[in-house]
């Protein structure tokens, strides 16, 4: 019976080493075979008879370890340098039938048996050192729990993109399917679905992006390059044309497709589908609405049914019934559904980790302030009413009872859809948008701002010429009259005369100052903290509030109150305060997109296609070149040279009783 152990080392060269399984006739041999010259030759004989030994190559070295003779069952390993056999550190354990391998320079003898019993043991020791080296154990869970860790950390990860537990948990068990993911909203649906783009980012693979509009793809495309992928993704919409999209698609990687391209390219036959691993369909519950997608999924689904499809959705309340959720699983032709619910064990024990302790503080605000409030959300309302009487579809409306609570601070769908339109709207439809858009940011700066920032944006609206011909009328009313009048008297104007001391500043300013204070006084050990200080993050919701912010932190409440007042530019004999920062001004930091040296969103994809199309070109010369070279051209639709063209001239003759045509 022959017992043998096998392993492959370099230049192509397979080495095998043998044992004649005999108690008269034990044998040593090592064979190798030369794939090169296609035949067997005789190699250094090992020191001990092994059969049963675990074999693998280490440093294009041939490592022997364990085995048996007979009933003898051996300790000892033995290594191959050059034309000769080495011993190594014999092993805790005698092992036959075990498993070898060499992982970053560590020889492991993994499991097998001692002859009585299986082993479940592991135990390595260091090759760099091997004469000094001697085996160990190796604690299994331990290995198991920590190399499972590491998978995870890395799991799709080339560049520190960290993923929560629940994240990993259902990538790994989703990941070789077709599925649609429904996940709560704000659970991170871009976190999930950047991580497969991740996964596919690479030359050897096609994924194909369908869905996503120009910020998608622009927040998509910095956040892959981020992550340094192997391989860049690209953008392909009408801009590209016919002849680089198909060298761009043998490109493979991560590339966002508009679907009428898409559409086209499959019914021409210019993707190769084949290749193809998988079709990411972004925001799926759109195709509830709209079948473009679906047809592209059929098409794809007829041509490569193995292939894979993930869809993303995070809008969970366009699912109502089960058979809405039905019809979009047909439309997306997938299997599988994956619910991300927020009251998932998991989920909600995985959140529950990082789960922040929230303060909410409700300031007051002058009296007249909350006239003005009232005013302006009288006005957008009434404005929003007209709207819906001087339009057919919102005369027909149903949630406009529901829309009506929400209407000062966020747009209906009515307005969405007539600013999709603007060109077809009559005159008065597009002065109710208007005045509702500036309605809004009055509003905004009402309950952000200082009222001189809100008095200033007014008195522009008041002395624009063409403000006054378009607007519908509010800015003539006498609530509007009533709003200048209150706004006079929280700066602390009367009779055309102003008193700083009488200014109001906003309530939120005093808020913060009172909170910043109480934060600093917070005694905290030196080793939370480098500078012994905290940190404090504060958001708000534009840039304008932002540095004013700032200027409050850097230079005080009463600094600041003096600076706002000499905006309305009236005279004051009071001096200005010395600064009182709330916060130390060389910790101070103001971070803005305008202030960012980055790309917007036009410059990523334009930047992103220019960048293919080099590619593209290239890749058809060097496609032509081998052509050319090989003789056969690979594209069967070139038109081939016409030897005549034109309308071709008949002449007829008579030959007796046969017409003949002579052309």
């Amino acid at each position: 019976m022959q017992c043998f152990g096998g392993c492959f080392a370099e230049n192509n060269v397979a080495m095998n080493t043998t044992e004649q399984d005999s108690t008269t006739n034990a044998e040593m041999d090592v064979e190798i075979f030369d794939r090169r010259a296609h035949k067997w030759r005789p190699g250094p004989s090992m020191l001990n008879v092994r059969s049963g030994a675990g074999v693998t190559v280490y440093d294009k070295k041939i490592i022997a370890v364990g085995g048996h003779k007979g009933a003898e069952i051996h300790r000892s390993a033995e290594i191959l340098i050059g034309d000769e056999w080495i011993e190594i550190a014999n092993m805790s354990i005698p092992r036959r039938n075990t498993a070898a391998a060499a992982l970053n320079g560590l020889l492991y003898a993994v499991g097998g048996d001692d002859g009585s019993s299986n082993l479940s043991t592991i135990e390595c020791i260091q090759l760099s050192e091997r004469s000094e080296s001697q085996w160990k154990i190796v604690d299994m869970e331990d290995e198991d729990a920590g190399e499972s860790s590491q998978l995870n950390e890395s799991f799709g990860n080339k560049d520190g993109l960290e993923l929560l537990e629940y994240e990993r948990a259902t990538l790994a068990k989703t990941l070789p399917a077709s599925v649609l993911f429904v996940v709560a909203s704000g659970l991170g649906l871009e976190r999930l679905f950047l991580e497969h783009l991740i996964l596919f980012s690479d030359r050897r693979l096609l994924a194909l992006v369908l869905n996503t509009n120009e910020h998608d793809e622009s927040y998509f495309v910095s956040k892959l390059k981020e992550h340094s992928v192997d391989c860049d993704p690209k953008v392909i919409n009408s801009d590209v044309s016919v002849k680089d999209r198909q060298s761009i698609y043998l490109e493979g990687g991560v590339q966002f497709c508009s679907s009428r391209v898409l559409l086209v390219d499959l019914l021409q036959n210019r993707i190769p589908t084949d290749r193809v691993a998988a079709i990411f369909v972004y925001r799926a519950h759109q195709t509830l609405n709209a079948f473009q997608d679906s047809f592209i999924l059929r098409l794809y689904r007829e041509k490569k049914p193995d292939g894979m499809v993930k869809a993303f959705t995070d809008v969970p309340n366009t699912l109502s019934s089960l058979g809405q959720l039905q019809r979009l699983v047909d439309r997306l032709y997938v299997r599988h559904v994956e619910l991300l619910p927020r009251f998932s064990n998991i989920i909600e024990t995985e959140l529950n980790k990082y789960q922040l302790k929230t303060a909410i503080f409700s300031v007051d605000v002058p009296t007249p302030l909350r006239r003005v409030h009232r005013t302006l959300i009288e006005f957008i309302k009434v404005c929003v009413r007209d709207l819906r009487t001087s339009s057919l579809a919102g005369k027909h409306a149903d949630d406009q009872l529901e829309e009506m609570v929400h209407v000062p601070w966020a747009s209906t769908q009515l307005e969405k859809r007539l600013r999709d339109r603007r060109g077809n709207i009559s005159e008065k439809q597009q002065r109710l948008l208007n005045d509702v858009a500036s309605l809004r940011e009055i509003l905004q700066l009402s309950e952000n701002m200082d009222v001189a920032t809100v008095l200033s944006r007014l008195q522009v609206l008041k002395n624009d010429r063409t403000v006054l011909e378009e607007h519908s009328g509010w800015l003539l009313s006498p609530s509007f009259n009533r709003i200048m009048e209150d706004l006079l008297t929280i700066a602390g104007v009367t009779n055309g005369k102003g008193d700083p001391k009488k200014f109001s500043v906003p309530a939120k300013w005093t808020v913060l100052t009172e909170v910043l204070r109480e934060i600093k006084n917070i005694q905290l050990e030196k080793k939370e903290y480098r500078n012994n200080n905290p940190s404090v993050l504060i958001i708000t919701s534009s840039e304008d509030l932002s540095r004013q912010v700032t200027d409050v932190v850097r230079y005080g409440m009463n600094k600041m109150k003096w600076m706002t007042w000499r905006q309305l530019g009236y005279k004051t004999n009071q001096e200005m305060p010395d600064d009182d920062p709330l916060w130390d001004p060389d910790t101070i930091s103001q971070l803005m997109r305008s202030s960012l040296d980055v790309e917007s969103k036009s410059e990523v994809i334009a930047n992103v296609q220019k960048s293919q199309k080099t590619t593209a070109r290239a890749a058809q010369k060097r496609r032509k070149h081998a052509e050319e070279m090989s003789g056969f051209s690979s594209d069967s639709r070139i038109q081939t040279s016409l030897i005549q063209f034109g309308i071709l001239q008949y002449k007829r003759r008579k030959s007796g009783n046969e017409v003949r045509e002579q052309r």
